[in-house]
């Protein structure tokens, strides 16, 4: 989509004029003598590219320079220019793989021709495929060293309808996914620009569905573009897309750009901006905030009422205002700005809104909502409005229990240990303003047992029907910790017994953790519906608690 004001400029009439030359070849039946055309305009378009990619670098250059020098005026509008690089290139990259896996897809090596300064020809062949692995890096490679000419069947339309519009096997092809790529990457760019986005070309019409003289009906862009067209036709298109993409990337830039230019302009309004410390405050604590509008001369200084008394900026153009919060609740806080300007002195009202709540520690579990004994327990503690390096926490009740900060997490991550079962609780003490030391609050956990594993045949679970082949496949024994949470050192399994049902023998005593040789025989012997028996396994669990396991398999 494109404004009636936004003229087109000499780079987008002469990828438009290159593209008439494209479009008018697909209506020849193409000869092998005119496919040096698609060469030739491919390739020309392919340097447009390179010489368009060096300007936006220069112009995210000169944006990523005017942030470095004033980030807090630029950054809002920097921060919209990376939204727009990412996504552009996102959609550049995406186009660009599609070129890598088609040439790999319609060949399993490219031939390279190129000449020396002196008119010597050197030719190289570059692989494309190992085994049925595409090479994408080598494609880059090949299709940057001789471009279209790297292909080989540069008039195959088979293979390129295949590909990039689809098969009987393959419906979605390539270009039918560009589209819907090409749809969103429109979307995002305009939700970025917003209202702004009226003032640039866009392009990438992909919607509107166009004449074709060979259907003799109008159909979609994807039928169009990629319906027994010729491979090397195929490449010009994907080349044209990128410049398209590359285009509105530019143009969204500069727009971006002009914005902040625009703000070194003067100004007519003044805007009151408060910006409070936080808008959430523990009682016992202060509401702080900063008053400012949103122009000023520096060389005088704006005066600001609040409940009857007056307070003065400093240098920065800035009021700094605190009241003590001795109460709960909702809490507002009006005043007005007195400004100076040449025709006398302009006030500006202005209402602000904090919050003031009653202190409260956040004590959450990470993983679960009790406390397992003889393993570490990662906790998280915090008090909204509490710097984390503020707050203290102890156990208070418990019985062999400890909490220290985790050294592998952030501020406010704690690691609980427990040796014995039963309650305890967390208190958590803050200093508000890294002061005053005072009780958030507490709060209550249990301690529990590490819940009992289960013994398995390496991924078999007991219980359910298994063939021979994996039973014998899988000699390894485990005792398997399910769905716990926590990490536990592997439980160790030094001896077991084992039978196979109704083999009228005796049971077999294993050692370690693995079935031997005539266990596996035993069940190899087996039949249809008999059970296989592990049993008498002994394991203990970082809690100190012994477990006797059993298993039961069922041969089907």
């Amino acid at each position: 989509m494109g404004a009636t004001n936004c003229p087109e400029t000499p780079r987008q009439k002469m990828i438009g004029m290159m593209y008439l030359v494209y479009t008018a070849m697909l209506a020849l039946n193409v000869a092998a003598e005119v496919l040096n055309g698609f060469v030739t305009v491919g390739d020309a378009m392919e340097k447009s590219n390179t010489n368009l990619i060096t300007k936006l670098d220069d112009s995210y250059d000169n944006f990523q320079f005017a942030y470095e020098n004033n980030k807090e005026k630029v950054g809002d509008y920097w921060n919209q220019a990376q939204e727009v690089r990412k996504i552009s290139k996102a959609l550049v990259d995406t186009i660009d793989k599609m070129r890598y896996e088609f040439l790999c897809h319609q060949q399993s090596a490219a031939n390279i021709t190129t000449h020396d300064a002196d008119g010597n020809k050197h030719t190289r062949t570059i692989p494309l495929r190992d085994g049925d692995k595409w090479l994408l890096d080598s494609a880059k490679s090949a299709l940057e060293a001789g471009g279209i000419n790297a292909i080989d069947k540069k008039d195959d339309n088979n293979d390129a309808t295949n590909y990039f519009y689809g098969s009987d096997d393959n419906p979605n092809g390539a270009g039918v996914r560009l589209k819907a790529l090409i749809i969103d990457y429109k979307k995002q760019l305009k939700s970025i620009l917003k209202e702004d986005t009226a003032h640039i070309k866009i392009g990438l019409n992909v919607e509107e569905k166009a004449w074709s003289d060979h259907a003799k009906a109008m159909v979609e862009w994807e039928m169009l573009n990629f319906d027994r067209t010729i491979a090397a036709a195929d490449m010009v298109v994907l080349t044209r897309l990128k410049a398209e993409v590359m285009n509105a990337e530019f143009d969204a830039v500069q727009l971006i750009y002009k914005k902040v230019k625009a703000n070194d302009f003067s100004f007519d309004k003044v805007s009151v901006i408060t910006r409070p410390k936080s808008a959430y405050v523990i009682q016992g604590n202060k509401y702080e905030t900063a008053i400012n509008v949103g122009a000023y001369d520096s060389k005088a200084h704006l005066e600001v009422e609040i409940g009857g008394s007056k307070y003065t900026s400093d240098d920065s153009g800035t009021v700094h205002y605190s009241v003590p919060c001795t109460s709960v609740g909702n809490k507002t806080i009006t005043g007005k700005i007195y400004v100076k300007k040449d025709s006398g002195t302009e006030v500006y009202e202005f209402k602000d809104s904090y919050f003031v709540a009653e202190p409260v520690a956040i004590v959450s579990l990470t993983k679960m909502n009790v406390v397992y004994a003889g393993i570490d327990n990662p906790a998280s503690i915090s008090v909204p409005g509490i710097d984390p390096r503020y707050i203290t926490p102890s156990i208070e009740g418990g019985k062999n229990v400890t909490i220290v900060k985790d050294p592998q997490g952030k501020e406010g991550d704690y690691i609980i240990k427990a040796s014995s079962l039963g309650k305890f609780n967390i208190r958590v003490d803050a200093k508000a303003d890294g002061k005053v030391s005072r009780t958030m609050g507490s709060k209550e956990f249990r301690v529990k047992k590490i819940p009992a594993p289960t013994l398995m045949l390496g991924k078999l679970k007991p219980g359910e029907p298994v063939s021979k082949d994996e039973l014998i496949a899988n000699t390894l024994l485990r005792a398997d910790m399910g769905d716990f949470d926590f990490k536990i050192p592997p439980l160790k399994i030094t001896s077991f017994s084992f039978n196979v049902q109704g083999s009228n023998a005796l049971d077999i005593q294993g050692t370690g953790n693995h079935l031997t040789p005539d266990m596996t025989n035993r069940i190899k012997n087996a039949k249809r519906g008999q059970k296989v028996y592990i049993s008498e396994v002994r394991v203990q669990t970082p809690d100190g608690v012994n477990h006797q396991l059993n298993a039961t398999y069922r041969l089907k």
